[in-house]
Parts: structure tokens; sequence; C-alpha cells
């Protein structure tokens, strides 16, 4: 409700859907890997260049569907062609990129606890160190005190 509110206010509108029979079948296929690419860990830089690809090919699609005049068939299935090509690149780049983004993920965590576990070794080390030296400091102390008369 104030997702509704907050777009009446700032005057956005929702995109309108193009309809699925006007696309090619490779549309989704190549949306859903791309998301699986992002969820994964991708970063927005990493995944721009593919958003870039999947927009040029809804371009073309759109492009294609114009041509409906008979001489321009030829026109409109080299564009179908482009389009289906560029799908299956960015479908390929996604997968990839959804590997290799699992992968580093995988990776910092492991980092992120060994260096946790290593942090805390040091952390008990230096409070035992820390703990042993005022002891001693505090039984020198003790030793150095005299007493005196009043």
């Amino acid at each position: 409700m104030a997702l509704l509110a907050v777009m009446l206010i700032s005057g956005i509108r929702p995109a309108t859907a193009q309809l699925i029979g006007t696309l090619e079948p490779g549309f989704g296929q190549a949306i859903v890997t791309l998301h699986k690419a992002e969820a994964s860990g991708a970063t927005p830089s990493e995944v721009s260049g593919l958003v870039s690809l999947l927009n040029k090919a809804l371009d073309l699609n759109r492009e294609a569907q114009t041509m409906n005049a008979p001489d321009q068939t030829g026109k409109r299935a080299e564009l179908l062609a482009q389009v289906g090509q560029i799908l299956a690149s960015v479908d390929n780049q996604s997968a990839q990129l959804a590997t290799t983004s699992a992968q580093e993920v995988y990776t910092n965590r492991i980092l992120t606890y060994a260096f946790g576990g290593i942090v805390a070794v040091l952390g008990t080390v230096l409070f035992a160190f820390a703990s042993s030296f005022y002891q001693k400091y505090r039984i020198k102390r003790t030793f150095q005190m005299s007493v005196s008369k009043k």
C-alpha cells in the first residue's frame, strides 16, 4: 500500500508489459538465468552489460514485430535470428556469471570464517597475556608497598 502511495506521489508509472505472444521464447529463459546470476552474488556492474544486451534484443524484437509487409519477411527473419543469437549469448554469459559469482561468494564466506577464527584465537592469546601481565604487575606492586607508622 505504501509503495503504491509513493508511486502515485512521485509520478512513477509502472511499465506496461509487452505481450508474451510477441516475444521470442528465449526471453523468459534469458531473464531467469540473469536473475539467478544476480541472486548468486553478481555485482550490478557485471549484470549491466547483459541487461543492455537484453534491451537490445527487445528493441530488435519490437522492430521485427512492426514488419508485417510480405516484402519485409527476409529482414524480419534476420532480426529474429539476431534476437535469438543475443538471447543465447545472454543465457550463456549469465550462466557463467552465476557460477563465478557463486564460487566467489563461497570463497569469501570461507575466508570470513577463517579470519574470524584467527581473530578469536589472537584475542584469546592477547587476553591471557594481558591477564598474566596484570597479575605480575599487581604482585610487584604489593611487595613494593611499604607500611608506615603514623
